[in-house]
Order: structure tokens, then sequence, then C-alpha cells
């Protein structure tokens, strides 16, 4: 085809000559559909739409280098074809933040392979919201198409002009190297986020969508396997100490759970009225070892049948409460790692978990050791859905067991299998690229300190159930790995619910899971079984989702939205499913020997607006990833109340810690949230909440609680450190790290 002239190309000016050159128009091109991304995506900011439209002109540049080089005919296919799968990874990436509020990898297609499929209303319905961006670049690709046909000047270009052109492209990339280097060295930082690619969410927000698609493909062909050729960067950080005066340090307050009455005023407590009953001091680290404070007496114990330790709790004497606490580490000397392997990347992990320090047990430590073991991960789940009157159960175990005021989960990469992973690891899943969950169970991973390995080696029985299809996200493959051996799901022995035509209910009933499961594991003593449930699965609303459906007129008559009720009334089977385990487990006689763990996977990410209006306020960044941790037994004689800021990461560490089970906390992101260690509840960005301040990586904005205010040192300090974490938790997973660890210690 030849090129559209209205008039002799001399009559041309200087600018539409160079609109209609290959290079003028892919940098245009690419520039409008990173400004329109930006615009309806992300809150306005000069720097960061700088940084995306320079990296647009620049590859768009580029590539029409190569264009006008090529025979006509042939480049105008090339470009066709590249134009349209560049937009249509830009609808993807519109439509995947839309429903799950982060950003797509290319590396990752394998692992979301199957949700295009189940999530097809909720992307039908995420397109409507999006519609205006939608059509705007459908319009957009198909102007670019007409364009590259009739109007693009693919004509060789004299020596001179690509001499022009490479100049052009040398002062760019060079102004954006100069950029780009002054906007910080963080992890968080746009060169970091170049350097490593630590996380699509930021590199899609800093940089914006050409680079993270480039950047996602380098990673994809080159990178995805180099750490365990034991060549990967893994670039840890200097940590400074700083010291800080004993009203700064990290403490927490644990004292009696209010009256029922007074618990529901929560959300709105004011810490300045309350009692501090339990500071812990910090370790002693010239001497390496901790004494127990002497205020430090139990507030909560547990009942006559575990007599023993809890008369330790409750009548020990002064000498016992002084005694000194052990480091909560592994009996192994790093040092002779080198001795093992001769991986780089493993050995300098290694390098950097020995600088730092552990935590140390504490009053908690062992207080449910032998105990039965119950852990569900719930779909879903938010704790702003709970209530006295509708979800009673939900309730008496929040707030009879361990009360958590100030628990997140935040919303990781990979949605559920993400959340899963931070629940039962201890560790962050990665912010791009792999599956952490997947590529554990693609290398056959060492994870000896998941609950379910830790207890099988106590000589627990122990299983695992979901009640959706067994080998979604690959579980059948990873489950293993994590001590699940025995697993169970639909379609590999689980038994599933069917309307009375038999078709598959979905989702599936939490209730019903239950009730087929329970018998499996109650004569087994000990036991342990962990639980993914279903039921408060979106989409909500009354004409898809079965649970929604089924408890309808539960919530017919609330005050909220029809989508807030129908959430409300799917996550209502979840709690009679904690209704007949609770029944059953007394039934049984053994409810004041089990020990029961609840943590949703994330919130209801894709209708943020319910968490909204059940919180009766539109929340920030932060508290809309508030949430309810539960750790509950009816042999607690006295709940307990913890204020200290925790999050998913925690959970593992702290039921080691209270069932007695010997770990490394130096190798976990996550920590035993009694221990007298800092409180630091890391973010899927990068930002960050202590008990002093909270940091938001995207906009390096400080919210200080009260009239503290936060140093420069003591910021670089926490940045480093939620930096190393990141970088750590991606080296375990990537190296099977774990597995050098299990060798070591055999070799002591």
């Amino acid at each position: 085809m030849g090129s559209f002239r209205l008039r002799d190309k001399t009559e041309y000016s200087v600018i539409v000559k160079a609109a209609r050159s290959p290079e003028g128009f892919f940098a245009v091109f690419l520039a409008v559909t990173e400004i329109i991304f930006s615009l309806f995506k992300f809150s306005f900011n000069i720097v960061f739409l700088g940084n995306k439209v320079f990296f647009a002109v620049i590859v768009g540049f580029f590539l029409g280098m190569i264009a006008s080089l090529i025979p006509p005919k042939i480049s105008r296919i090339i470009s066709i074809v590249l134009s349209s799968l560049y937009v249509i990874y830009l609808l993807i990436q519109l439509i995947y933040s839309s429903v799950f509020k982060n950003y797509w990898s290319l590396s990752a297609t394998g692992g979301f392979a199957n949700q295009a499929f189940d999530y097809k209303k909720t992307i039908l319905l995420s397109i409507g919201k999006e519609i205006i961006p939608f059509l705007l670049i459908i319009i957009l690709l198909a102007l670019n198409i007409f364009c590259i046909l009739f109007w693009i000047d693919y004509s060789i270009h004299k020596w001179e002009m690509y001499l022009l052109h490479v100049f052009i492209m040398g002062a760019g990339i060079t102004y954006f190297i100069i950029a780009v280097s002054l906007q910080g060295e963080d992890k968080n930082s746009p060169k970091s986020l170049i350097r490593t690619y630590s996380s699509v969410e930021l590199s899609v927000q800093k940089l914006g969508l050409v680079e993270t698609m480039m950047r996602d493909g380098v990673y994809l062909i080159f990178e995805k396997d180099k750490t365990l050729a034991g060549t990967a960067d893994t670039g840890f950080e200097y940590e400074a100490v700083v010291p800080v005066e004993d009203s700064e340090k990290g403490y927490y307050y644990m004292v009696p759970a209010d009256e029922e009455s007074d618990a529901d005023k929560e959300q709105n407590k004011n810490k300045d009225e309350k009692d501090n009953i339990d500071k812990s001091e910090k370790e002693n680290e010239s001497a390496g070892k901790k004494e127990a404070a002497k205020n430090d007496k139990a507030v909560g114990s547990v009942k006559d049948n575990k007599k023993e330790k809890s008369q330790n709790k409750k009548d020990s004497t002064e000498s016992q409460e002084q005694e000194a606490y052990k480091p909560q580490k592994l009996d192994i000397n790093l040092s002779m790692m080198n001795s093992i392997t001769t991986n780089s990347s493993v050995i300098e992990l290694t390098n950097y978990i020995a600088s730092t320090q552990p935590t140390f047990t504490n009053k908690y430590t062992g207080m449910f050791e032998g105990y039965n073991l119950i852990f569900i991960t719930a779909e879903g789940f938010d704790g702003y859905v709970i209530d006295k009157d509708l979800t009673p159960e939900l309730y008496k175990m929040s707030r009879n067991g361990f009360y958590f005021t100030n628990f997140y989960t935040p919303l990781w990469y990979g949605s559920t299998l993400g959340g899963e992973y931070a629940n039962l690891t201890g560790l962050m899943p990665k912010g791009s690229g792999d599956l952490s969950m997947q590529k554990v169970g693609e290398q056959k991973g060492t994870m000896p300190f998941c609950l379910g390995n830790e207890l099988k080696e106590k000589g627990y029985y122990v299983c695992a159930f979901h009640n959706n299809e067994y080998d979604y996200y690959d579980r059948d493959i990873s489950r293993p790995c994590i001590g699940y051996d025995n697993y169970i799901g639909v379609y590999n022995g689980l038994e599933y619910e069917q309307d009375e035509n038999g078709t598959f209910v979905w989702p599936q009933s939490d209730l019903f899971m239950e009730q087929h499961t329970f018998s499996k594991y109650c004569n087994s003593s000990p036991f342990h079984v962990y639980y993914l449930t279903v039921s408060g699965h979106l989409n909500y609303d009354f004409y898809g989702n079965a649970m929604s459906e089924k408890n309808r007129d539960k919530v017919r008559e609330l005050p909220y939205s029809e989508k807030t009720r129908a959430y409300i009334a799917c996550q209502l089977e979840f709690e009679y499913m904690l209704e007949a385990l609770n029944k059953d487990l007394t039934k049984k006689g053994i409810a004041d020997k089990t020990l029961i763990v609840i943590c949703g996977d994330h919130v209801p990410y894709n209708d943020m607006e319910i968490v909204d209006e059940l919180a009766g306020t539109t929340l920030d960044s932060f508290d809309r990833y508030r949430n309810t941790l539960i750790i509950y037994s009816a042999s607690m004689d006295r709940p307990v109340r913890v204020d200290k800021p925790c999050s998913s990461l925690d959970i593992l560490p702290t039921v080691l810690n209270l069932m007695g089970l010997e770990f490394d906390s130096r190798m976990l992101v996550g920590r035993d949230i009694f221990s007298d260690e800092q409180a630091l509840v890391i973010m899927q960005d990068g930002s960050f909440i202590t008990d002093k301040y909270r940091y938001n990586a995207l906009t390096g904005e400080i919210s200080n609680n009260g009239d503290y205010n936060v140093s420069d040192v003591e910021l670089s300090s926490k940045l480093s450190i939620v930096s190393n974490r990141f970088r750590m938790a991606d080296a375990i997973c990537d190296l099977d790290y774990y597995s050098y660890i299990v060798r070591l210690k055999k070799e002591k």
C-alpha cells in the first residue's frame, strides 16, 4: 500500500514530517497510552508521569528506527501486530487492576490461566467500570492501524536523519537516567525497580506500562532462573542500629479484653485511656539474652485441663519470672554454609541472616503445646463483617481468645494464593513474576517451618481440605511441600454440594465442607487440619452467588447496599461452619485441647466500597487492609487484648511460639507478635506501619501517631529493614534456601 497524500510532501511542515515518521508516530502512540492509563488509574503525579512518558518516547523512537529499516510492507504488518499485542496487554492491565487491585505479570501467565474463566462475570462488570478508558484505548488502536496503513512514511531515511534520531534518543536516555537517579535509592525508588523488578505494582505506578512490560520480558527470558545458578544480586542493605528512648521503644500493651458491650467500640478506642499492664523490655544485646520483665505476669491462661502449664503461668515465682528467655533460632553454625555450597547467593543470604537479631521466647511460649491445631484461611474475609448479633461465633472467637486490634492483611501479589503463602510461610510472596507458592511446588521446595511439616515431625495426624478444585493454582503440587501430603479438594475425594439439578454449586458451602470432613480427623490425637474456604468468594450479589442467595433472608433488613448485604450473606456461611466446628469439638470432648487460628486471605479487593460501608467511613490506603486475626481456644479462662500492630506475615512465628515448636526467627519475615521486637507491618507496596508512624511508599508521606517525629536516620533504617525483608523472602523462595538449612542442620 502507498502513503496517503493530501498534498505534495514538500509542503508539509517539519512537525508533520516528524509525525509521519515511524519514530515520531510510535513515540506519540506509546506516550498517549501511558497518559490515558495514568489519568484514569492513578492520582496525578508529574514526576511519575514524566518517567512514563519519557520512557515511552525513547522506546517508540527505537522501534520506529527499526521499522524504517525494514521493507515497508513487512514493516506495516509487524507494526500492526506489535501495536495490537501492546494494546491487548494494556487492556489486560486495565481490567486486571480493576478486579485484583494490582497488576498482571507476563511471567505469571500460567498461574492465572484459569482465572479468566472463573472471573468472567467480574471481568465483564469491570469492563463496565472502566468503559471510558477501555473505549479510548480501542479507538486509539483503530486510529493507529489506519495511520500505519495509510499515513506513516516507512521509506528509508537519509543517514543524517538517523544520526539526528540517535542523538535525540541518546539525549532522552541521558535525561531519563538522571531524572530517575534523582528520585532516590531505596527499594521502592524507580531506579531500584528498574534494577531488581521487585514489584510489578510499583513498577506500573512509577515507571509505566511500557517499562514494566519490557522489564517483565527481560525477567522472563533472562532472569527467571538466575538465582538458582548463584548469580543473582540479592542486594542486602546495611541496617543502621537506631537507639531509641524507653518511650519510643516498639512496646505493645496486653490487657484483659473489655466486656462485650464495650468491644464494639474497638475501632474508635483511645489508646491513652488503656492501662499499661504488660510493657516488655528490649533484650540485653551485650549479654545476648534478655531477662523477663518484673511486671511480666500472664494476663490470659489455659484452663485446668493443662494444669502444669496453667500453674506455671499463674503461680510462677519471682526467680522464674526473671529467668532468661532463649533466642528463637536453630542450633546451627551459619558460618559453615560455605562448606556445603559455593552458591554465592545462598552464602550472601546466610551472611545477612546471621547479622540479624533473633526474637526470644516469652511467657506465651508453649502455651498450647500438644494441642490439636485447626488453621483456616477464610476466602475474602474482612473483620468489619463481625457483629455481636449477626455473627455470634466469630464475635466470640475474636473477642474471647487473643483479641488483636491492630491486625492487617496486605493485598499480596497472587490474590488468594499470595495471601495463603503469607499466612502459612511467614514470608511475603514475590511482588512480580512467579507466584511464590507455585514456585515452591515446581521446585519441590523445602519448607521446614510450615506448621504441616513441624507438626508432622511431632507425630501429629496432618491433613488439608479445600472446597474448590483441588488442583487450582497447582495446589496439589505445592501442598505436600508445606506438609500437607494428605490434601483433599473437589475432584480428588472431597464431596461437593450440588443443586436439585445436579449442578455444581458456586461458591461451595463452608458448612458443607465441615460436615463432610470433621470425621476424617477428629479421632486422631493429636491432629492438625488446614482449611481453605471458598464461600466468601466474589461476586457479591443475589443472582449468581449461591451462598449469598442461600442466606439472603438473614440480611434482608440490614441497612446496607445490596452488594454489601450479599457480601455479609456469603460470609454467614463461614460463620455457620465455625458454629458447627465448635459444636463438634465440644461434643467430641476436645474443644479445650484444640487451638483454632483464622485469618482471611485478602479483603474483598474488587469491592472496597463494601469495606467502607461496613466501617462507616471511607478508609485510607492502610485502614482498608485492617482485619481480624483469630487465635482462640476454649481452654482460655480469660481473653488477651493485643494492640501491637501486626500482619498476616506474623501468624506463623506466633503460632509456632504458642505451640512450643522449634524455628529460627531470623529466617522468617514475620515476627512472633508476643516478642519484644518493635512492631513492623509491611504492606505489599513497601509501605509500612510501626506503633509510632506510618510510611506510604508511593508518596513518601509519613503519618505520625500523636506528637512523635521520626528522624531521618530512623526512617532510613526502617526502609533498609523493609527492603532487606522483601529481598530475603524472594531469595528464600528462588533459592529453595531452607533446603540448605536442613542440610546444614544434619551435618552439625
